[in-house]
């Protein structure tokens, strides 16, 4: 790594997709960061406009490409701006070789898991769905491949009891809003960046997911259904029937109680509240949303539709 004098103000090229591009831009220029281009997504991806109008919003230099950051032209306009590092905020491109020797330090990746732990696309579902207590953010030099270059900045902390991906999200990319000043701030210092190898072996990984999830009322643990609830809340779709038509569960809670109901029978239906047994316990819906009609707590589901102990979700 090149070294900067004291006097010298970081230059840096910023690459990401909102979210947490966008709060993490807006924090390096409000801590007044000299950020010399901006590479987006790409342009079908859903949020390229916005993106687009934020960065051209702020006269920020706005770095299109036709079909990949990689392309040749993207690469040397990088080039020519001569820039000292990178910062890569959530980017689902998989940078080059090529286009990571654009500065003179290399890129930095903002990653939301405690690497080598659950690398990969989707961190916040698969941390939440699979039990985790702790979790916590990474901050990584990129080499060419995605989230396995040399650590420079860990921090952990406890999940919360109901932690959901949204929670989760929101959470994580302000403290890797936080920590990109404190990195940023040594390298600009002249103080020497610490970097840690990651561990080789096998680790939880967090693949991309499909998004829609249909409960498994015979076989799924209690515990396993509220787990998936949250960690999908509120992008994804956890999904069950009653009477033919389809209810998202948005929010639950579990009932530690031993029952003799089957899995998926509504045990209680009032306008308090609707629980549903299931392996290892009762599940307890809170908000749900039921077909088109919208949005339901419980008591507007028993006044809309009647529901009775019985009966089923399947």
């Amino acid at each position: 790594m090149e070294k900067l004098k004291n006097t010298e103000k970081l230059k840096i090229i910023f690459v990401g997709i909102p979210d947490m591009a966008t709060i993490c831009l807006h924090n390096l220029l409000v801590n007044n960061f000299n950020i010399l281009g901006v590479v987006p997504p790409k342009n079908t991806h859903e949020t390229y406009d916005f993106f687009k109008k934020t960065v051209t919003d702020k006269k920020l230099n706005f770095i299109e490409f036709k079909n990949s950051p990689n392309d040749k032209d993207c690469i040397e306009k990088i080039k020519k701006l001569q820039a000292d590092i990178g910062v890569v905020c959530s980017y689902n491109n998989l940078l080059s070789k090529d286009f990571l020797n654009t500065t003179k330090m290399g890129y930095i990746n903002c990653h939301p898991s405690l690497l080598p732990d659950y690398r990969g696309p989707n961190p916040y579902f698969n941390i939440i769905n699979n039990g985790e207590k702790t979790s916590g953010i990474t901050l990584h030099f990129m080499d060419e491949t995605f989230d396995t270059g040399d650590i420079i900045y860990q921090e952990e902390f406890e999940l919360l009891p109901f932690e959901t991906m949204g929670t989760l999200f929101n959470r994580t990319t302000y403290m890797i809003s936080d920590a990109l000043i404190k990195v940023l701030n040594n390298i600009q210092k002249n103080r020497n960046v610490k970097k840690i190898p990651q561990k080789k072996g096998d680790f939880k990984i967090a693949p991309k997911v499909d998004g829609n999830f249909k409960i498994r009322w015979k076989t799924a643990n209690v515990y396993e259904i509220e787990r998936l609830i949250r960690a999908s809340n509120p992008f994804y779709n956890v999904l069950t029937s009653f009477r033919g038509v389809c209810i998202k569960i948005i929010k639950a809670s579990v009932i530690n109680k031993e029952h003799s109901f089957k899995y998926g029978e509504i045990i209680k239906a009032d306008e308090s509240s609707l629980t549903i047994g299931a392996k290892g316990g009762i599940l307890s819906v809170d908000i749900m949303q039921v077909g088109t009609w919208g949005y339901f707590i419980p008591k507007d589901f028993y006044y809309t539709f009647s529901p009775k102990i019985g009966e089923y979700l399947i």
